[in-house]
C-alpha cells in the first residue's frame, strides 16, 4: 500500500506561513497560473493547493519533466553496470558507424544526458509527436556538426535516444522500468508514458504525473537516491545528476545537469509551461508545481519570497496563528473557474442550429449547437477525427470529457479522451463565448461565436503554445 506522506503546519517546520501566502499572491499578480503545488520540508508537507477544476488526483501531462524519469532510467542502467557515462552513442547504434563524422563518432552519453551533443538543431516534442515514422531514423538525419561536449543546445531528440538505449539494454521501457525499480517504492500512482512508432518511451516528454507524484521524485533526490532507507538510485549518480561532483559551467547563470539545473538555492526539474520540481537542499525543502506559466516566473518568485526570507531570518508582519488560518482559507479556495457572466440584452441562442463551414485549414466539415433545458450549451464539431462534442454551462461550469481536436493549439498532444471543464457566456449582443480548461494539461482555449446576419464566425485560441496560439476564423453558413 502507497506510504501516505507527513503533514505539519509550516511554522512548525520553520517556515512562517506569511511567506506562502506572499508567494501565492505574488504568482497571482505575475499572471503565474498555478495549477497545483505542493511544498515539503524536512519530509514533510507543509502547503497543498489546487486551483479548480485542476485537482490532486488529475495527473498533468509533463513536458521536459519527463527527461527526470528518463535520466532516472539511464541511472538504473548505470547502477546495473549495462553502460558507462564516457560510452559512445554509436556503441548502441552501430548501423549509423560507417557513415558518421568525426563529431558523431565522439559523442558520448555524457554528451546526450548533459545537453552537448554536437547535433546542428534542436528536436523538440511537437516536430515528432505527429511523425509516424521511426524517430530514431529522425534523429540521426539531423547533422551533427560541432564538437561534443562544449556547446549547450537543449533536445528532445537526446532523451528519445538514451530511452532507446535503455530500453534495448535493459528489455523494458523505460516506463517499466522505473515504476518497477522506482515508482512502486516511493509511491507513483502508475503513470502512463507516451510511445513512439518504434514502441519506445519518447523520452523528453509525454508522461502524466500529479502534484504529488512530482514531489515525492523531488524528495527522492534531495535524499541521494534514498527512500526509507533504501538506495534505489546510487549516491554517485545523484552527485553528477545535481552536479554536485563534475559540475558543468554555466551558461547564461545557469548551470544545467542531468535535468537538473541550478540557479540561486533551487536545483530544479523543469518542463515547458511552467511544470516544476525544485529542490532547495540548503533548507531541506522540496516544491512541485503544475501551472500555466508563459513567462517562468514562479520559480524565481519562490526564491525571493519564501527562500530569501527564510535565510534572512525575515520577522513576519502576521502572527504565526492568523498566518496559518489565511493560509488555510487561501489553499480550500483556490479556483481558475471565472464567475463569468453573460451581458443583458443579448441575442437568444438558437435551440438547434447545424452549420456547414467554409471551407477551412482545419478539415472542420459541420459545427452544431444546441441548448438543452438545464442551461446548457452542447457544441459539437466534426472533422478528420470524427465527431467531437463539448458541454458547457450556461454562465456556470461544467465538467466531463471531451475527443475535441486540439493538437494544433497544445504542443501537438491529442488525447483520444479529456477531461474538460466549460462554460458559456454571451460577451456582446452577438457574441457566445465559451472556455474550455483541461484539467490534464497546461492549455485551455477560448472559442468564439458571432453571429453576423446570416453568417456566424467562430474563432479558437490558447492561453500559450510553442506554435500558433490562435486557428484561422471559420466561416459557418
Amino acid at each position: 500500500m502507497k506510504c501516505e506522506l507527513q503533514r505539519a503546519l509550516p511554522s512548525v517546520e520553520g517556515i512562517h506561513p506569511e511567506y506562502l501566502i506572499n508567494f501565492l499572491n505574488a504568482c497571482e499578480k505575475a499572471e503565474s497560473e498555478i495549477h497545483g503545488i505542493m511544498i515539503a520540508r524536512h519530509g514533510k508537507v507543509i502547503f497543498e493547493g489546487y486551483n479548480a477544476p485542476y485537482a490532486a488526483d488529475i495527473p498533468h501531462i509533463m513536458h521536459s519533466f519527463t527527461k527526470i524519469l528518463t535520466n532516472t532510467a539511464v541511472a538504473l542502467a548505470y547502477d546495473d553496470g549495462l553502460l558507462k557515462l564516457e560510452d559512445p552513442v554509436l556503441k548502441y547504434f552501430p548501423e549509423y558507424e560507417a557513415d558518421a563524422n568525426e563529431y558523431l563518432r565522439a559523442c558520448t552519453i555524457r554528451n546526450m544526458i548533459t545537453m552537448r551533443n554536437g547535433q546542428q538543431r534542436s528536436i523538440g516534442g511537437n516536430e515528432w509527436r505527429p511523425l509516424k515514422t521511426s524517430w530514431k531514423e529522425a534523429y540521426f538525419q539531423v547533422p551533427f556538426d560541432k564538437k561534443p561536449g562544449e556547446t549547450y543546445m537543449y533536445s528532445s531528440g537526446n532523451s528519445y535516444i538514451l530511452s532507446y538505449i535503455v530500453q534495448k539494454l535493459e528489455g523494458k521501457t523505460c516506463r517499466e522500468l522505473v515504476q518497477e525499480r522506482v515508482g512502486k517504492e516511493i509511491g507513483l500512482h502508475d503513470f502512463p508514458w507516451m510511445l513512439s512508432p518504434e514502441g519506445v518511451c519518447s523520452g523528453g516528454n509525454g508522461v502524466s504525473l500529479t502534484t504529488e507524484d512530482m514531489l515525492r521524485i523531488g524528495l527522492l533526490y534531495l535524499n541521494k537516491g534514498k527512500w526509507n532507507g533504501k538506495q534505489l538510485i546510487s549516491e554517485e549518480w545523484i552527485d553528477n545528476a545535481m552536479g554536485y561532483t563534475n559540475p558543468i559551467a554555466p551558461v547564461d547563470g545557469l548551470q544545467y545537469n542531468f535535468h537538473w539545473d541550478h540557479t540561486g538555492d533551487i536545483w530544479a526539474a523543469r518542463g515547458m509551461f511552467g511544470q516544476t520540481c525544485g529542490l532547495v537542499p540548503s533548507l531541506d525543502l522540496v516544491f512541485a508545481i503544475t501551472a500555466a506559466d508563459s513567462r517562468y516566473v514562479a520559480m524565481k518568485l519562490f526564491q525571493k519570497e519564501i527562500i530569501d526570507p527564510v535565510k534572512a531570518g525575515k520577522e513576519p508582519e502576521i502572527p504565526d496563528a492568523t498566518a496559518e488560518e489565511i493560509l488555510k482559507q487561501k489553499g480550500l479556495r483556490m479556483t481558475l473557474e471565472g464567475k463569468n457572466v453573460s451581458v443583458k440584452g443579448h441575442q437568444e441562442l438558437p435551440k438547434d442550429a447545424v452549420w456547414t463551414p467554409e471551407e477551412n485549414k482545419d478539415g472542420i466539415t459541420k459545427v452544431e449547437l444546441h441548448v438543452t433545458d438545464g442551461d446548457q450549451v452542447v457544441y459539437v464539431m466534426e472533422d478528420g477525427r470524427g465527431r467531437h462534442q463539448v458541454i458547457a454551462g450556461l454562465d456556470h461550469w461544467v465538467h466531463g470529457t471531451t475527443t475535441m481536436t486540439g493538437a494544433y493549439l497544445h504542443h501537438q498532444y491529442e488525447q483520444e479522451e479529456s477531461q474538460i471543464s466549460a462554460i458559456a457566456y454571451w460577451t456582446d449582443e452577438h457574441v457566445l463565448i465559451m472556455e474550455w480548461r483541461f484539467p490534464e494539461m497546461a492549455f485551455w482555449d477560448h472559442v468564439s461565436l458571432t453571429w453576423d446576419g446570416d453568417t456566424v464566425k467562430m474563432d479558437r485560441w490558447v492561453n500559450m503554445n510553442s506554435q500558433d496560439v490562435k486557428r484561422p476564423t471559420v466561416y459557418l453558413k
